[in-house]
């Protein structure tokens, strides 16, 4: 029979071989996790830079492309040279105000001046072995003139209470013949006239029921040369909206980044300039020059300071060097990049570039 007293054998527990064993083995899965969420990061991180610099030159090569397909839009009037410009010095092709439909900056070392113009603006703020592009054109806003029509060529301007046009705005009032650029001049009157359903068509129809403008001429930033528009506009015209838009790369807080001037404050003067992408550390181009048959095809590729002809200019081609945002791994980037030519050697950092080019047809040269 067995005694119920009888003792268990005791736990010996485990030995130092067994613990510096199981001890060894936690580190080393311990470092692999570290080493899964070190590894992790870094791609994650790869990623995230790297989807950020290319949405960065999307976003860029968009705004871009947007304009300078634009450039020299003058609606129905279809050419440059039937718009008449009031703007105090818009005769002057330095302005940002002219109505050139493309200009170029040549960076090739030194600051270029705006070529063909010569314009200094944003000189002081341009990266030196950067190119700048500008372009011009009227925008529709859908805004129409109504009765009554202009009697004498200073008469005031009759658009509809929906047109959203403020003082100062530079404008252009254009029919399919021509156009005239002004800047408006006090705040329009908008009479409250809302038509009811139960109104009359006399009533909708009522003088007073339209918004009124003027274009007085006058100093002010930039204000009118002249009151009288080259012509008397019938209800067959439109008010369209002046865009001049300067793009060129320039540091902002030690950062290269795509800005864009687009005219001048009408309250003191000043530059009204954007920030727009960062990231873009350069920025190179080219304009193709039609120069055999008027075919309104590209015959060369030259830069700013070699265009014979600005007339003849009916494309562009255009190269951004883009960079993350922030450094990031333990690389350096010492690479040379090749932008249309020009060779461009960076910073050695732990950025990413990528080179990004396109070339974009200039829809409103005429042959």
């Amino acid at each position: 029979m067995r005694n119920s007293n009888s003792k268990r054998p005791s736990q010996a527990g485990f030995t130092i071989v067994e613990l510096m064993i199981a001890a060894t083995l936690g580190l080393l899965i311990l470092a692999g996790a570290i080493s899964m969420l070190v590894s992790n990061k870094r791609i994650y991180t790869e990623q995230d830079e790297m989807g950020r610099l290319q949405e960065n030159a999307r976003f860029a090569l968009d705004l871009l492309i947007r304009d300078i397909r634009m450039a020299g839009y003058a609606g129905c009037a279809g050419d440059v040279n039937n718009v008449v410009n009031h703007l105090n010095g818009a005769d002057t092709a330095s302005n940002i105000h002219a109505f050139v439909a493309v200009e170029g900056s040549e960076g090739n070392g030194t600051v270029g001046n705006w070529q063909p113009s010569g314009s200094t603006d944003q000189n002081a703020d341009m990266l030196p072995f950067s190119d700048g592009i500008t372009t011009r054109y009227l925008t529709p806003i859908g805004i129409h003139i109504v009765e009554p029509c202009m009697v004498r060529s200073a008469a005031a301007i009759h658009v509809t209470t929906d047109h959203g046009i403020e003082s100062g705005d530079i404008v252009s009032i254009t029919d399919c013949s021509s156009a005239d650029v002004v800047q408006v001049t006090g705040n329009p009157s908008n009479p409250n006239c809302a038509c009811s359903p139960s109104c009359t068509t006399a009533e909708s129809t009522s003088n007073s029921c339209k918004a009124t403008f003027n274009h007085n001429s006058g100093s002010g930033f930039p204000g009118n040369v002249f009151k009288d528009l080259s012509k008397t506009y019938g209800a067959d015209a439109t008010i369209m909206r002046f865009y001049a838009a300067r793009y060129f790369i320039g540091n902002v807080d030690g950062s290269p980044m795509l800005r864009r001037m687009t005219g001048v404050s009408n309250t003191d003067g000043t530059a009204l300039v954007d920030d727009l992408v960062d990231g873009v550390e350069n920025m190179q181009v080219l304009y193709g020059e039609d120069t055999v048959g008027g075919d309104m095809i590209a015959d060369t590729y030259v830069d700013a300071d070699t265009v014979g002809n600005w007339d003849n200019v009916v494309s562009v081609r255009l190269a951004l060097l883009m960079r993350t945002v922030t450094e990031y791994g333990t690389q350096t980037d010492a690479s040379t990049y090749d932008l249309l030519g020009v060779n461009i050697n960076p910073t050695d950092d732990r950025r990413r570039r990528r080179v990004f080019t396109v070339t974009v047809q200039i829809r409103n040269r005429r042959s």
